[in-house]
């Protein structure tokens, strides 16, 4: 699996796939690419959906900028999955006319266009999930059930059924195209689920699951097995500590191991643990793991032969992940800290941090 940078959100540039006619009610696995137009609804000067102290706009931006990172995430990963080209109609808290989002998607021209809302009511009893398409027996049909399917097996809320609309974004698109509506920003309910960052997040892989699902490939949750970050610390023997993993760690899976090569026989390591990066200097190496810090109990480098051919291991398994609270979908990251038995003032060594991808 290839290392992507944290959080990215480059465009993938891999080719477009010619498509099938609308009237077609599922669709084959493409050769190349698919071109999907992610719309955030609302925007700007135009909120949207009000409740429990959120906008309806805000949501509908931070649903799409993770999906986009987990679609771009997807065509980096050739273990799963499927490959996309993304385009956003915004990327920011702008006001975007729904004809400007069309034009956009029409001139491309995109594949698939995937709408993003969060519901509203004058009462606050409505609740649950609905998804639109413009009409049924169609690939906009098909991508509108997968969606509605996979955001009630993520969220669990009341389930109000996949319907047609003549909204304009489904009407006037000339591309199959489905409109979400994973929850009601006006029922306290809905929000205790979708109002927050779980919930966000597992909608975001919801949509990601549909689509893949929509072009034929098995839901998969991409990740990277190697996202280092920041500079090691050079040890005073000349050895360049190495921070690895044996693949991703998983809630239903075998262990996995992570490493620290390059380091003196016979030192002492501890590998540290946080749901945040950073970036801070610290002892003259680069702390890349951020507060609240987690520890395991310090292990002895196998003594390999050479100064720096020591190797630190630390299993990562099911148990211990599920019992700090860890879902897929989420991030871990971690970093190596070891003695450095030749210095006196700051005897401690530093790898670089690793973020990994939980898995299912």
């Amino acid at each position: 699996m290839r290392p992507l940078p944290l959080r990215s959100r480059a465009a993938s540039l891999a080719l477009t796939a010619g498509l099938v006619a609308l009237g077609v009610a599922s669709a084959p696995s493409p050769p190349t690419a698919l071109r999907v137009v992610l719309d955030a609804g609302h925007g700007g000067t135009d909120p949207g959906a009000v409740g429990s102290g959120l906008l309806e706009k805000d949501l509908n931006l931070e649903v799409v900028l993770r999906l986009r990172d987990l679609l771009d995430a997807d065509t980096a990963d050739p273990a799963g999955g499927a490959e996309w080209e993304v385009l956003l109609t915004r990327t920011t808290d702008a006001y975007v006319s729904l004809s400007d989002r069309v034009a956009l998607a029409n001139g491309w021209p995109a594949d698939r266009f995937l709408s993003i809302h969060h519901n509203g009511f004058s009462s606050s009893s409505a609740n649950g999930t609905e998804t639109f398409s413009f009409a049924n027996g169609t690939l906009g049909a098909n991508l509108r059930d997968l969606a509605q399917e996979e955001l009630l097996l993520a969220l669990g809320l009341t389930d109000r059924g996949t319907k047609t609309a003549n909204f304009f974004v489904l009407s006037q698109t000339s591309m199959p195209a489905a409109l979400t509506e994973a929850g009601f920003m006006t029922n306290p309910g809905d929000m205790a689920v979708i109002g927050n960052d779980a919930g966000l997040q597992a909608e975001a892989e919801a949509l990601l699951f549909a689509l893949q699902r929509h072009v034929g490939a098995a839901p998969y949750l991409p990740g990277p097995t190697s996202g280092t970050y920041c500079d090691p610390k050079q040890n005073s023997a000349g050895c360049l500590p190495a921070i690895g993993s044996s693949g991703l760690p998983s809630l239903t899976g075998a262990p996995v191991t992570v490493t620290c090569e390059g380091v003196p026989p016979g030192t002492f390591g501890m590998l540290i643990w946080s749901t945040q990066a950073d970036a801070l200097p610290f002892f003259g190496g680069t702390l890349c793991v951020a507060s609240p810090l987690g520890r395991f109990s310090p292990v002895v480098s196998t003594p390999w032969a050479g100064p720096c051919g020591g190797r630190l291991e630390q299993p990562l398994d099911p148990v211990w992940l599920l019992t700090q609270g860890f879902s897929a979908g989420a991030s871990v990251h971690l970093q190596w800290w070891h003695r450095d038995p030749a210095l006196v003032v700051n005897p401690v060594g530093l790898s670089e941090g690793l973020r990994l991808v939980i898995q299912p």
